[in-house]
């Protein structure tokens, strides 16, 4: 249910319960929704001549003081508030289109009010905004395409060894292209058998240098982008091409290929030490745990990782390349859910596993959200920014004024602090209004590059290559992207009908709010005066049914004697002397008292409902059970009080009906006939 339908269907709910709904709403519509106008709208029943209201693509159904709604708003809205049910006869159209019209009164009844203009509903609107537009703000194609790649390279787990030819990233960039060079020297040097060899001789990655180059297994989303690009596309016993990345140049060969280990969720005992004390305590819970399942009592009650033992020793979900070798052969050796590992050793200390479940070879749509939300995480993100960058310059008509360029370029020519740490643009840059380029509606000015430089010391000092022209080159592409961002955010509307929809349910969503908070809701809980006459207007609906003052007593005893005395007591007199009478060496009578509605308790409602009648009563667990009807009041009216949450929920619905039937009469509302009749599926 969307928000607007939410309020169309429960006009008279309170402030939580907005919230709520509004969070609800929107979830409900982010799982998308969609449906073709033309498939219950029939063009022919349309008089277009005789049909002031009409327009050919979308004609507008009805007005509220003139104010247009047209069918496709109408036709989504009901479609997605009555799902299946959305019949589009001619009495649910009739139905619903009342009720949205009540709906519009009340919007616009918060314009007249001034409400679109409170500042608090204006924040609140642009927060949204912002949010919902940072859904849209992407390359959607590009970003399923890196999500799909991610998936297929998923289901393989990958060995790799390198040499690695290290490039610091301050290099010149001499240095750079001399570290190329050697790496292409190795690269032809290459066989199908001399690569252990030739990593030992040239490698600068020590820490696998003596193993061949063994990085171990990989999976998706572990390496950087191109190092996963070239372990995947390159075959078993290959040697890849080059590679670059931020440690500098790589050459790639795949030594091994097996299915996807996946992932386990993981839960683990640890004893820390590697002493025989740990050995010998570890041990003792393995045994325990051979013929008896309490993994999580003596994980809760022994393990040393204060992390996971208050929740029963779970880890979460651990895939490879995370843990120790022994570690991960241990949690990837576990059959089957609930399996439990002999102890394994690490520089912690011993540890317990078990496997709590495992997910191997998932579908495509049960792994999409993780993997999108990792991507959007991951540095190959930006390949999804800089598609869309182009693409928003392109439709933009992005142009760039070569003469201003030119003059900011000759201006930090002779400013020797452009390219340290610490820069500060000198007022000439910071007045200059000029435009460096402009991009349908926005421009992108000398004073907001300076602005930006300022803000970037990394992308004029950090980053290769360090010139003047590259550093200007990379902040140039910042302040482009933004000034795009900024462009498609503006274009949303057009371009998305669904952000379209969806923002004028939020904005008209919050407006119905503010009016039924000031016309409805605080009035209902500040007029006394109204409250008490809407009351005596409708006291007979405010009734007490009758009602029955009950004892009920707790016996702890099995003697027969003493529990059919105990029952004689208690016929005769009251709780209090019950227990005087029964508890003079321990407390072996208990009770409570209460009224209750007939219908609302069942033991009493098996009764008689007359003064000292008794149950007969019941025993569980050692422990003896009746109740005693004390007295019995007739049927009756409530006061105001005693109904109060009940009659201020009745008042509110009054009010809104005294609202409605007010915007009736204040606002002229036009249906146009004929296109409602175009809506009627026969």
């Amino acid at each position: 249910m969307s928000f607007v339908t939410y309020f169309v269907k429960y006009q008279n709910q309170y402030l939580m319960t907005y919230r709520i709904a509004l969070t609800l709403a929107i979830v409900l519509f982010l799982k998308g929704f969609s449906t073709s106008l033309k498939a219950h709208y029939n063009p022919k029943n349309t008089d277009c001549v005789s049909c002031p209201l009409h327009v050919n693509d979308d004609p507008v159904l009805f007005t509220v003081n003139g104010k247009e709604v047209r069918v496709s708003e109408f036709v989504y809205i009901y479609t997605k508030h009555n799902g299946d049910k959305a019949d589009f006869s001619e009495a649910s159209l009739r139905d619903y289109l009342q009720l949205y019209i009540n709906f519009k009164l009340q919007v616009a009844k918060a314009n007249d009010m001034g409400l679109d203009k409170n500042p608090e509903v204006q924040r609140e609107q642009n927060q949204y905004k912002r949010q919902l537009s940072s859904t849209y703000l992407t390359d959607r194609e590009i970003t399923e395409k890196l999500v799909k790649e991610a998936f297929e390279w998923s289901k393989e787990d990958r060995r790799i060894s390198h040499i690695l030819f290290t490039v610091n990233e301050t290099a010149s960039e001499a240095e750079t292209r001399e570290a190329y060079e050697k790496a292409k020297r190795v690269k032809n040097q290459l066989t199908a058998d001399n690569f252990a060899e030739l990593v030992k001789q040239y490698s600068d990655d020590n820490f696998s240098k003596n193993t061949g180059g063994d990085l171990g297994y990989f999976t998706t989303l572990l390496l950087p982008y191109e190092l996963e690009k070239a372990m995947y596309n390159t075959q078993k016993g290959q040697n890849s091409e080059i590679v670059r990345s931020k440690y500098g140049f790589h050459i790639i060969r795949v030594t091994e290929v097996r299915p996807a280990y996946g992932q386990v969720q993981l839960a683990h005992i640890l004893v820390r030490g590697n002493d025989e004390a740990a050995k010998k305590q570890v041990d003792s819970l393995y045994n325990v745990l051979k013929t008896t399942d309490v993994f999580e009592e003596l994980a809760t009650k022994f393990s040393m990782d204060n992390s996971t033992k208050s929740r029963g020793g779970i880890i979460g979900w651990v895939g490879i390349n995370k843990f120790p070798a022994d570690f991960e052969k241990a949690v990837f050796d576990l059959s089957k859910d609930g399996a439990i590992s002999a102890p394994v050793q690490t520089s912690a200390g011993w540890h317990i596993l078990k496997r709590i479940k495992a997910m191997k070879n998932p579908t495509y749509q049960e792994v999409k959200g993780e993997l999108t939300n990792k991507i959007k995480q991951n540095e190959r993100f930006k390949i999804v920014q800089d598609t869309l960058t182009e693409r928003i310059k392109r439709e933009a008509g992005y142009k760039l004024d070569d003469a201003v360029y030119k003059d900011l370029k000759k201006i930090l020519e002779a400013d020797a602090n452009f390219l340290q740490g610490r820069w500060n643009p000198e007022n000439n840059l910071l007045g200059d209004e000029r435009a460096i380029f402009t991009l349908g509606d926005k421009n992108g000015t000398i004073k907001e590059f300076a602005q930006l430089a300022q803000r970037s010391p990394n992308e004029r000092f950090s980053m290769n290559p360090r010139t003047l022209e590259a550093a200007i080159d990379r902040i140039m592409g910042k302040l482009v992207a933004q000034k795009c961002l900024e462009f498609e955010e503006t274009q949303l509307d057009k371009k998305y009908p669904e952000f379209k929809a969806l923002m004028r349910e939020y904005e008209e969503g919050i407006l119905l709010f503010e009016v039924k908070k000031q016309l409805v809701w605080d009035k209902a809980s500040s007029d006394e005066e109204g409250l008490k006459k809407f009351y005596e207007a409708n006291k007979s609906k405010y009734q007490w049914k009758e009602r029955a003052k009950a004892t009920f007593y707790t016996v702890k005893s099995k003697d027969e004697k003493l529990l059919k005395n105990i029952k004689k007591a208690a016929l005769k007199g009251n709780a209090d002397q019950v227990k005087a009478s029964f508890n003079k060496d321990n407390a072996v009578v208990q009770s409570s008292e209460g009224n209750f509605e007939r219908g609302k308790n069942k033991e009493l409602d098996e009764l008689k409902w007359k003064a000292g009648t008794l149950s007969k009563g019941y025993t569980k667990e050692d422990v003896f059970y009746f109740a005693k009807i004390e007295s019995v009041t007739p049927a009756t009216s409530k006061s105001l009080e005693e109904a109060r949450g009940y009659v201020v929920a009745d008042y509110q619905d009054q009010l809104e009906k005294d609202l409605i039937n007010s915007l009736r009469k204040d606002y002229k509302v036009e249906i146009n006939e004929t296109v409602l009749k175009g809506l009627v599926k026969k």
